[in-house]
């Protein structure tokens, strides 16, 4: 090893050894922290190629689990394309969006239905009594005072209530609470902004004809007055018996969620149009394209002069290859090809989707793309994905995961490896130091001998001692 590589390699062990400086007592004491600084550093050597290794093995991992997040966001993403396809391509367009408002969940199924709104009901009402005095400030004072109270609706529905203190805005809390979602209870002040009059509002949790009631626990009636509701009606497909309903919104069809905002005019009724949207579509294969990006970004870093720890390792040709047949997929025929709905590579191996070009083609054979994406587990597309990923990405098998294990295995043998040799240096450096103190303590104490003696000697000779070193001086 030439002399420039020790050196640099015994700074390099310094820094991790870091040995005590030496106190010494004798005019060798210098030269003892030398040799000592020495021994140490050439000891510390196999340790310094330890940690380099280690070091490079750290960047390895760290690079693979870089690799590994953007394979996994993949997969994820390829996941939520196929919840796209199975639940999220139909959309609802409607004739009038002045009566009902639609939305498409899990189960629907293409087709056209008509509805007419005939009634939107009303929700039951109510409104406490006044206090004896006007109540201006409802957190200290209240209509009643009790704190145990008895909420009907109707005939049917009675539900104890238990306030917090006899307060109006405690007891606003405990119905709301405690109500079970029957009653919405809130504060209405019924006096002038300089003169309040707080009173409590109840409204029910439903369209019924049931009246709200409220009384205390001596069973003083507390409502002043009292407005039932009514239940909506709406027509459906043009039959002529309406349908009643406890609510606003209803299911007209298994997925497809309407509700009723305005009543249409006499003899009119909305068509609500369930069907495949291009648009939908389109936007999750716009997500899928920028996560593809991502992982081809993550492999490109590790390619040219500067391509650090992984460079020239074969697993990015295996990702690079995994990426090439999920972009340019087409199943062995050109008319099953993605590029056929705007879906392409450039030359850089990024993946664009031109909406324009996919939701013209979508449209004009929404069958055939269907065909073409298929399904994680029947086929086409998403099936072809589903697979190479999980080649990738698979816990046990999958080549991100296998080469992490590897990597994950040298790292701890390497840092077991560096903590061993750390503990020999260290041992070496305690024995050393203790031993060359020693050396250090017995040239001491020859030195104070050889200039007692030489002192003496000067006393007798009448000889003038000039030199400072004793030893010299013999």
């Amino acid at each position: 090893m030439a002399t420039s590589s020790i050196s640099s390699a015994l700074s390099a062990a310094a820094s991790l050894t870091a040995p005590p400086t030496f106190s010494g007592v004798s005019k060798f004491a210098t030269d003892l922290q030398q040799v000592l600084s020495r021994a140490v550093g050439i000891a510390s050597l196999p340790l310094n190629l330890d940690q380099a290794n280690l070091s490079s093995l750290q960047t390895t991992q760290s690079d693979l689990q870089g690799l590994d997040t953007a394979f996994t966001n993949l997969q994820n993403a390829v996941t939520s394309l196929q919840t796209t396809v199975s639940n999220g391509l139909l959309s609802a367009s409607l004739s009038d969006s002045a009566t009902v408002s639609a939305s498409v969940g899990a189960g629907a199924t293409a087709g056209t239905y008509t509805i007419s709104v005939g009634d939107l009901g009303a929700y039951s009402s109510a409104l406490s009594i006044a206090g004896s005095t006007p109540i201006s400030d409802p957190t200290s004072h209240g209509i009643s005072n009790s704190t145990s109270y008895t909420l009907t609706l109707g005939t049917s529905t009675t539900i104890p209530i238990t306030a917090a203190s006899s307060s109006l805005n405690d007891l606003v809390k405990a119905i709301n609470s405690q109500g079970n979602g029957a009653v919405q209870a809130t504060l209405v002040n019924v006096g002038s902004t300089e003169s309040p009059d707080y009173r409590l509002s109840l409204q029910s949790g439903a369209l019924t004809t049931d009246a709200i009631g409220l009384t205390d626990s001596s069973s003083h009636n507390l409502i002043s007055t009292s407005t039932a509701g009514s239940p909506a009606s709406y027509y459906v497909d043009g039959q002529p018996t309406a349908i009643s309903s406890s609510s606003r919104t209803i299911t007209l069809s298994p997925g497809l969620t309407v509700n009723l905002i305005g009543e249409s005019a006499s003899g009119a009724s909305t068509t609500i149009r369930v069907s495949n949207s291009a648009a939908n579509l389109a936007a999750a294969f716009s997500s899928f394209a920028g996560t593809y990006n991502a992982a081809v970004d993550a492999i490109a870093q590790y390619h040219g002069q500067n391509g650090g720890a992984l460079e020239g390792d074969s697993l990015l040709q295996t990702l690079a290859n995994a990426l090439g047949q999920i972009g340019n997929y087409s199943n062995g025929s050109p008319s099953a090809a993605l590029a056929n709905y705007g879906i392409t590579l450039d030359q850089s191996g990024q993946l664009s989707i031109d909406t324009n070009a996919f939701t013209t083609a979508a449209n004009a054979n929404f069958p055939g793309l269907l065909a073409t994406l298929g399904g994680t587990a029947t086929g086409g597309f998403l099936q072809t994905a589903t697979n190479l990923l999980k080649s990738i990405e698979d816990p046990v098998t999958g080549a991100i995961k296998t080469e992490e294990k590897t990597v994950g295995a040298s790292v701890t043998a390497a840092q077991n490896a560096v903590a061993n040799e750390q503990a020999t240096v260290n041992q070496l450096q305690t024995n050393l130091t203790r031993q060359i103190a020693q050396a250090d303590s017995a040239i001491a104490q020859l030195e104070s001998q050889v200039s007692f003696v030489t002192g003496l000697f000067a006393q007798y000779t009448g000889a003038t001692n000039t030199q400072s070193n004793g030893l010299a001086t013999l």
